[in-house]
């Protein structure tokens, strides 16, 4: 199983696409890439699983918003109540898609909008 991880860069904003890597390729990428991984949104690994969003990814990531794109009451429990607290322990808006259905972002290149 292979994911793409994207980096979207528009003007001083930044979005984080994650798909399903699990914490060993978060891990490489903090090594690789450090700071640069910092993102205002991220789209969460894995659903919210608590095998991706390890703590030092998220650290180093600090994003401003974190959404899960999860469907309600799923049979995998997904979102991980622990991933949920590791993205509050660094203050990210957490934003579901079984909450909110889809989420939308907005940008003028200097601040990201929740629209």
């Amino acid at each position: 199983t292979a994911s793409i991880v994207a980096q979207l860069v528009y003007g001083d904003t930044e979005f984080l696409l994650t798909g399903d890597s699990p914490k060993s390729i978060e891990k490489y990428l903090v090594s690789i890439l450090g700071k640069d991984l910092e993102s205002d949104v991220l789209k969460v690994g894995h659903h919210g699983s608590k095998t991706s969003s390890d703590i030092s990814f998220i650290g180093i990531v600090s994003p401003q918003y974190a959404v899960i794109s999860a469907g309600k009451d799923n049979r995998y429990g997904h979102p991980h109540e622990e991933v949920i607290n590791i993205l509050k322990q660094f203050e990210a808006e957490v934003i579901s898609t079984y909450e909110q259905g889809t989420v939308i972002f907005k940008s003028d290149g200097r601040t990201v909008f929740l629209k």
